[in-house]
């Protein structure tokens, strides 16, 4: 039978209640004040309780508090009135599952108490001891990667005897597949493991930076560099490991510089002219086909060759669906510790979206989209509905959908070329083509959530060169 308690003072809307309840299939029972609410969720087995906020005596909302400390598994509907805001929210953060306004409309209440029924339901599936399972997963140094697939045991394998020596490695995967945790575990298990471990983000610096950020500068060698000068990335990592991330953003320039280092383990800051030895082993990764870069010639073959002495591939989400359960238990733990809200598990349903979706972001992608549900669902399970609307709906924006983008440019451009018509502009063309190229640009990234390097590639320019469009748009104030 399914239990729900009215906790009311006004006698008219208990009755209602009941009569409703019962009509409904429910088992109803009925209090008028808070404490006698408490009593009879201790004495009896209430699933659900609807809770009014003006009570005599104890509150609602401190009767709410009781109930969470002493039943968490009780769901309490909280019943208020529609412009209370601050009562509102209250109650949500007190872990209310949802609030019912008045003036109450029962096909509200009607809702609200399937979906809470449903979550129960849902609870009663879940192991009691769930939340302290640990999943099929490796850990390395306190570098834990989760997956009892196929791929990820041979990616195991790989760190281990990658670990066992100090060549360098090249690790390709897409965006999001964790090809800086693979880094990490690899150096956590090596001799090196006790030396420092650098890492460079190679996509997030400009070219003329990254040298300095690699290389390091003597005092005097550019205009604004330090008095004293400034060690770089390589001397930091010394007897330790450089973890090189996106390094296919690299120009060709810097690539040269980058493979003498290699080769010699001898560096020389900018402006200086002392060289100094390293002994640094080097780690690279990449989103980006590099061999396809070596062939338009965007990349050198006698670095990559260098970089890929030793090449592993982390595969997409996508080709290791397998691994999603145990990825997601994972990060429930992790989520429910920084919220610090109990979240037990997700629903059947709920976990066969995760599984149907093609996660074009990869595991990063998995872990915020369950922080997301994690922080708006009702109680401690989450629910399709919990879920972001593209994982619902298993729709994927396709930014390479050239027709879609033309028709968005279009309705961009239209105003603003209309209005350069009617004012007889001189260098119409010019002036069209840099608001063409904004707009393009803005929305590759708007479509690759600020993602410079995919934006670059899809675009067919060098990150450099995007970097320069948006600073010269930004300049120029285009609009």
């Amino acid at each position: 039978m399914k239990n729900v308690l009215v906790v009311d003072d006004d006698e008219k809307i208990c009755w209602a209640f009941e009569q409703f309840l019962d009509g409904e299939g429910y088992s109803a029972s009925i209090a008028n004040s808070a404490e006698e609410g408490l009593r009879r969720i201790a004495a009896d087995k209430i699933d659900v309780v609807l809770l009014d906020v003006n009570l005599p005596g104890m509150s609602g909302l401190e009767a709410l508090g009781e109930i969470k400390a002493n039943h968490p598994w009780v769901i309490v509907v909280i019943i208020t009135a529609y412009d209370d805001v601050e009562t509102t929210i209250e109650a949500m953060r007190l872990q209310a599952f949802d609030f019912v306004p008045k003036p109450i409309d029962l096909d509200i209440v009607k809702g609200v108490l399937e979906r809470a029924f449903r979550t129960q339901s849902v609870r009663s599936t879940l192991p009691v001891d769930e939340a302290d399972e640990s999943p099929a997963e490796t850990q390395i140094g306190g570098h834990r990667l989760v997956g009892k697939s196929s791929q990820m045991r041979e990616i195991y394998k790989l760190i281990g005897l990658m670990a066992s020596n100090t060549v360098t490695v090249l690790i390709e995967g897409e965006t999001g597949t964790g090809k800086d945790l693979v880094a990490r575990a690899i150096h956590a298990g090596s001799e090196r493991k006790e030396k420092p471990f650098i890492p460079v983000d190679c996509g997030a610096l400009p070219d003329d930076l990254l040298e300095s950020e690699l290389f390091g500068y003597e005092a005097g060698a550019f205009t604004g560099a330090k008095a004293e000068g400034k060690p770089g990335r390589f001397e930091l990592a010394d007897s330790g490991t450089l973890f090189l991330d996106e390094v296919g953003n690299m120009t060709p320039a810097l690539q040269v510089k980058l493979l003498r280092a290699l080769q010699t383990q001898e560096i020389e800051r900018l402006g200086g002219t002392r060289t100094l030895k390293v002994d640094v082993r080097v780690i690279a990764a990449t989103n980006q086909e590099l061999s396809e870069m070596v062939k338009q010639g965007q990349f050198r073959e006698d670095l990559y060759y260098r970089f890929r002495r030793i090449a592993l591939h982390l595969p997409p989400l996508r080709e290791r669906q397998e691994d999603i359960p145990l990825l997601v238990t994972h990060f429930l733990q992790l989520i429910q510790q920084e919220l610090g809200k109990s979240i037990r598990g997700i629903s059947e349903d709920g976990m066969k979206l995760l599984q149907d979706y093609t996660w074009p972001g990869n595991v990063r992608e998995l872990e915020n989209c369950l922080r997301s549900a994690a922080a708006l669902c009702r109680a401690d399970v989450i629910l399709p509905d919990d879920l972001p609307p593209e994982i619902r709906t298993g729709s994927v924006a396709d930014p390479t959908n050239t027709s879609q983008l033309l028709t968005s440019l279009k309705a961009v451009l239209q105003d603003s070329t209309k209005a350069a018509i009617a004012e007889g502009k001189h260098g119409l063309y010019e002036e069209v083509v840099t608001m063409l190229d904004k707009a393009l640009i803005e929305l590759v990234l708007d479509e690759f959530s600020g993602n410079h390097s995919k934006t670059a590639e899809l675009l067919g320019m060098s990150r450099t060169t995007l970097l320069k469009k948006i600073k010269q748009s930004s300049r120029t104030g285009v609009e």
